[in-house]
């Protein structure tokens, strides 16, 4: 039985990322033994097919943030694309799985491993914080053909929001594949995406709803009758007098009592100018037909 000491890997674990490959290790002068012994006792743990790091519990983004930065450790000369190429960006998600990790790479045909989708490179190359990855309006195209159109939509609205891309940008990147397979993911995408959505559930919830074939739009302002402000709300089913706010979690929680009973007021308000007010939480995301089903007695009830 091989012995194995925890110093043999503090070099390792001081570089970069805190990440090495099983070529870094070699080159230290540790057998595969030694690191299979490593793996066993704990000392290190696998991210990826021959890179690693220290043991750790991460979230989804952590597990994403370090599966791209092990494939850029373990292939020099890949560039992040996709999905995880918009996360590089800084754009949030919305649930999109963390494996396979995208990357591209100068070969001819895609190629797989258990963590790593490996595709022709194809587009030039950006830095961001995690790397070399292709521009966001191209990652933002690719993400939605290989995810649909919800994830694409709930990125896209948060990257037009925050200003990192337009959608002159986008529709460029879209006719380069205007004539590639689930390219029409992304036309629908880029017409029902909206930069005045301002999180990912507002987006998701409008994409539930434009699915069941009503207009929607976002950040509604409500006026009385005398033309005065009352509030501007999450969404609102055009030509009606349906108000849908995302919860999420929960937007007045830090105010304590004070924010509820203020809440409680603008809505009071709201309702005695006629306006039926839906809400939907973030578990209600994954139960459209929940939301279509209130939406609809909504509906009704204004009607």
């Amino acid at each position: 039985m091989i012995d194995v000491a925890p110093t043999l890997f503090s070099e390792l674990l001081a570089l970069p990322d805190r990440i090495f490959t099983r070529q870094d290790a070699l080159g230290a002068g540790l057998s595969d033994e030694v690191l299979n012994a490593a793996l066993r006792r704990g000392l290190i743990t696998r991210i990826c097919r021959g890179a690693y790091t220290v043991p750790g519990t991460w979230t989804r983004e952590e597990h994403r943030h370090l599966l791209a930065k092990a494939a850029l450790h373990t292939y020099p000369d890949a560039v992040l694309i996709g999905a995880t190429a918009v996360a590089a960006h800084g754009i949030p998600l919305f649930e999109v799985p963390v494996v396979p990790t995208d990357i591209a790479r100068p070969i001819i045909r895609e190629a797989r491993t258990e963590h790593l989708r490996i595709r022709p490179l194809r587009h030039g190359l950006v830095e961001t914080p995690w790397g070399p990855a292709t521009d966001l309006a191209t990652g933002l195209v690719q993400m939605t053909m290989d995810h649909g159109i919800t994830a694409g939509v709930a990125s896209i609205d948060a990257a037009l929001q925050w200003q990192e891309t337009t959608t002159q940008t986008l529709e460029a990147a879209y006719e380069l594949v205007r004539r590639w397979p689930l390219s029409s993911r992304v036309r629908c995408a880029l017409e029902w995406a909206d930069g005045d959505a301002e999180s990912l559930g507002e987006s998701v919830t409008r994409v539930i709803l434009r699915a069941a074939g009503w207009q929607v739009a976002s950040q509604v302002p409500i006026v009385d009758r005398h033309g005065e402000f009352v509030a501007r709300v999450d969404l609102g089913i055009e030509g009606t007098r349906v108000l849908i706010e995302f919860d999420g979690k929960v937007k007045y929680a830090d105010g304590g009592a004070d924010a509820l009973f203020r809440e409680k007021k603008r809505e009071d308000r709201l309702r005695a100018l006629g306006y039926v007010i839906v809400r939907v939480t973030w578990a209600d995301l994954f139960h459209a037909q929940r939301i279509v089903a209130a939406v609809s007695a909504a509906l009704s009830a204004a009607a």
